[in-house]
């Protein structure tokens, strides 16, 4: 071989190994690496999500149905007949008594309107007629005060009427220092009886017996120092069908460390019977000081009879 070929053949064989080497390399290099890189990640990624979630579903699914069969179901309360327990615990069926379907019975259940007291502030300046009425120091006149700020009087309306001063018996000429100056405080509230769950076939039919009591103080004050007003009324509130009125005469002498007590009981009233107006009045008097007539316990109640 001439120096001409060897020199071409080195060429030629450099070149051919620089290029197989070039090209080889990269072939390897970006087929094996794409060909590792994409199977292997795609396999991984397969294979990751695969087991991922088929065992992630599967330990939930397993986990949540073992529990849910675990734990114990919640037993079904059972419905409480409202109307079978008013007429077992009030013997309402035992007294002829209709319970019509169409009342709210569990309503009527839970304001439990027979023998409670259905006024609303009964005793609004907290006495009691167990204790003798306060009595006012000797020594210094007691002050005149509204009632509403002497004590809790919600649910009543409070109303003063003044009585003209009795002149008469003053011979002319005569000057008085001091002449009694007397009014009445008026205390009144309405009473719903369908709004305190007594309903109408029950009003109108049977009639339960209706409870009035009040007491009051023997302030010793005037003749009449109490007055005590009751009407039953039917549904536009203005007719009376039965009503009661009582206004006693004291003694003026005695112990006026007393209370007297006043009652009534409606019975066989009629139908139509919806409200029970409650009225009371007791005598104030001011002279050299005020003096107050005291009411406590005011009551009106239903009861059914044995």
């Amino acid at each position: 071989m001439s120096g001409g070929q060897q020199k071409n053949a080195k060429l030629i064989d450099k070149d051919g190994e620089e290029q197989r080497c070039k090209k080889g390399e990269e072939q390897t290099c970006q087929k094996g690496e794409e060909q590792t890189c994409e199977k292997g990640e795609e396999q991984r990624c397969k294979e990751g999500e695969e087991q991922t979630c088929q065992k992630g579903e599967e330990q939930t699914c397993q986990k949540g149905e073992e529990q849910r069969c675990k734990e114990p179901k919640p037993k079904a309360t059972p419905a409480i007949d409202w109307k079978a327990k008013c007429e077992r615990e009030w013997k309402l069926s035992d007294k002829g008594i209709s319970t019509p379907d169409s009342l709210d019975w569990q309503c009527i259940y839970g304001k439990k309107p027979f023998g409670r007291n259905l006024l609303k502030s009964p005793n609004p300046e907290g006495l009691s007629t167990s204790v003798p009425p306060p009595q006012p120091s000797e020594l210094e006149p007691p002050p005149m005060q509204p009632l509403e700020e002497i004590g809790d009087f919600s649910g009543w309306q409070v109303t003063t009427e003044h009585i003209p001063v009795d002149t008469s018996g003053i011979p002319p000429g005569v000057v008085v220092c001091y002449l009694p100056n007397y009014s009445w405080s008026i205390k009144e509230q309405c009473v719903d009886l369908k709004a305190e769950g007594l309903w109408e076939e029950l009003l109108d039919s049977y009639q339960p017996d209706i409870f009035i009591l009040d007491w009051y103080e023997d302030s010793k004050l005037d003749k009449h120092v109490f007055e005590l007003h009751i009407k039953l009324l039917a549904e536009d509130q203005k007719t009376v069908i039965k009503e009661f009125s009582h206004a006693p005469e004291n003694k003026m002498s005695g112990d006026t460390k007393n209370w007297i007590c006043v009652s009534h009981i409606f019975k066989n009233y009629g139908p139509g019977v919806r409200y029970i107006h409650f009225l009371h009045k007791s005598k104030d008097l001011f002279v050299v000081g005020f003096h107050r007539t005291r009411i406590t316990n005011s009551t009106v109640f239903v009861q059914l009879r044995d």
